[in-house]
Order: C-alpha cells, then sequence, then structure tokens
C-alpha cells in the first residue's frame, strides 16, 4: 500500500541518490504532492504497480501540505517533480523560473463548492456579503472562484470575503461551523460529503469543466539534464494511466488503498469519476491549457501569458 510521507521540519533536499548495488542501483526522486486527491492516483499507482521501478526509478512521494510549498520545493530542488495545479508553471516562469509540465495528470476541474443543505445560500450571486472558504491565496481553488464571482457581476475583493482553510477536514470544520457559508472542495472530498445525505448541498460545479488542473511539473534545467531519468518517469505515468482507463479493479484497490475509510459505494463513485476525468495519455488538452490560462490572467493580470508549445514536454512522452 503506497502512503505520502509527510515532510516535517526543515525542507529535505532530496536530490538523486543511488540506491544498492550499481547492478541494480535506484535513482531517487521526490514527487511533492500538492494535497491527496484523485489526481494523483496514475502516480500512486506507477508506484505500486513497479512502473517506477522498471525504469529504474526510487519514487518517493512527499505531502508538501499545500500547492505553494510543494511547488517552493521543486523550485529549491527539494523535489524533482510537483503533483501541482497547471498554472504554477505561469507563474514559475513570470518569476525567471522556467518549468515544464511533462504529463497532464487530469482533463477536468476538480473542484465544487459546497454549503450546508439548509443554507440561504443557493448560487454565486448568493454569496454576497458572505465568507467563502478556499485551499489558499492564489490557488486554483482560489482563482475559479474569483473568476465565477466576477462573471455574474460580483467583485471578489469588496463583495465577499474569501478565506484560505485548506482542504478535506478543516473545510468541513469550517462549513459545519459556519465559520464560512461556503467552501470549495475536491474529488473526491466532493463526493464523500455530498455522500452524508441531507447535510450538504453543491453551490456551484466545477467538475465538468475541460481545465488543466492537476499535471506532473519539473524544471526545465532539470529535465535536460537527466533525459533518461525524465522519459522514465513519463513513461512509468503515462502506463499506469492506461491501466486506469483499461482496469476498474486496479483502479478501485489503490483508491481503497488511498481511502480505507470509504464505502463500497463511495469508492465505486470515485472510480468512475477517476475513469471520466483523469488523463489516459499523458497530454495535455489546448483547450484545458487555454482555460486555465485565460482564468490565471484574469486573476492576476501581472503575469505574462506561456504558449502550449513553450510549457509541455511533448517529446518526453512515449511514443
Amino acid at each position: 500500500m503506497v502512503r505520502l510521507r509527510v515532510l516535517g521540519g526543515v525542507l529535505a533536499v532530496a536530490t538523486m541518490v543511488s540506491l544498492g548495488n550499481p547492478a541494480a542501483a535506484e535513482t531517487k526522486l521526490v514527487f511533492a504532492a500538492a494535497q491527496s486527491s484523485i489526481g494523483s492516483l496514475a502516480i500512486f499507482l506507477a508506484k505500486e504497480k513497479g512502473f517506477f521501478k522498471d525504469e529504474g526509478i526510487d519514487a518517493d512521494i512527499v505531502d508538501f501540505k499545500g500547492g505553494g510549498p510543494a511547488v517552493q520545493g521543486l523550485a529549491g530542488g527539494g523535489a524533482q517533480f510537483c503533483i501541482c495545479a497547471a498554472d504554477h508553471v505561469v507563474r514559475l516562469r513570470s518569476r525567471g523560473l522556467p518549468a515544464r509540465i511533462l504529463t497532464a495528470l487530469t482533463e477536468f476541474h476538480g473542484y465544487g463548492l459546497l454549503a450546508l443543505a439548509d443554507s440561504p445560500v443557493t448560487d454565486l450571486k448568493s454569496l454576497k456579503g458572505q465568507r467563502v472558504g478556499i485551499t489558499s491565496p492564489g490557488s486554483l481553488s482560489d482563482n475559479t472562484l474569483r473568476f465565477y464571482i466576477e462573471e455574474v457581476g460580483l467583485n471578489p475583493s469588496r463583495d465577499l470575503e474569501i478565506l484560505g482553510i485548506g482542504t478535506g477536514g478543516a473545510m468541513g470544520a469550517a462549513i459545519d461551523s459556519k465559520s464560512v457559508a461556503a467552501g470549495m472542495l475536491t474529488t473526491p472530498d466532493v463526493q464523500a460529503f455530498l455522500a452524508r445525505q441531507g447535510k450538504y448541498k453543491i453551490v456551484k460545479d466545477f467538475r465538468s469543466l475541460r481545465y488543466a488542473a492537476l499535471d506532473l511539473l519539473v524544471m526545465e534545467s532539470w529535465l535536460k539534464a537527466h533525459d533518461a531519468e525524465t522519459r522514465g518517469v513519463a513513461k512509468a505515468v503515462v502506463k499506469a494511466q492506461g491501466l486506469i482507463k483499461s482496469d476498474p479493479a486496479a483502479v478501485r484497490a489503490e483508491l481503497h488503498a488511498m481511502y480505507p475509510n470509504f464505502d463500497d459505494a463511495l469508492l465505486t463513485e470515485v472510480a468512475a469519476e477517476a475513469q471520466h476525468a483523469l488523463s489516459t495519455d499523458g497530454r495535455l488538452d489546448r483547450d484545458g491549457y487555454k482555460t486555465m490560462q485565460d482564468m490565471l490572467l484574469k486573476a492576476d493580470p501581472t503575469l505574462k501569458p506561456v504558449a502550449y508549445e513553450d510549457v509541455v514536454a511533448l517529446d518526453y512522452l512515449p511514443k
């Protein structure tokens, strides 16, 4: 059973390390995870099924407790790859830190805005004057909420209060205590909360939006200096994505390992969502990238647009 290792204390600079005897050496690579979601499923499957090992890679999946810290780990060299929102590539490049997307992980947005079932909040317009929870400032949940708040004619900086709460249990506690009128949750938390019938409702569901949400990021300098390792990672991840498409039993088994408290009905629902929402070939959808960048640049006009071809490392994907 694959577990995320939680990074604690001082950021560990986990550069490549050869393990074992030279004839069977493996390259240790750190994958910084922004959060635990089904978007990470292909990475976990690649590790669980030995696909990374087949490429001579010892994959260490580390929970960095948020996109900001995970990207800092990537940019600072504490991690070689980041399981992060695609918008971080645009942000990094605007800071003079060229990053690339090695493989797409999701093809659709993963968030929904939830409230208590008896809340007077019914849609985005009814959030005026309310406190609303996001994971963290500048995150995918923040950018998405602000974009759609403006779409309904409200000013996200003036007409409501947007608070960084965190994910999962922290967001649920904020909603339950009415510290926020509604909160942004990602899959599978959306399904898990809605499974408590009669307690929560969806105010706005973004999960049908084709969007470059979660991807596998790598710094361009590292990618160019480690061609074989990069191609090995891409091959292992894409192989796992093929398994997601073709083997529902493998998907269900891995999801059970990731979420052992989910009952059979919830596992079935999340497994179906995974087969629908996740990439099956590692190739980032152009329309999804455009939507992501359009929303990001509206949220932060100081950023510069980056062409799809400059971001996506298609040449490293298996043919």
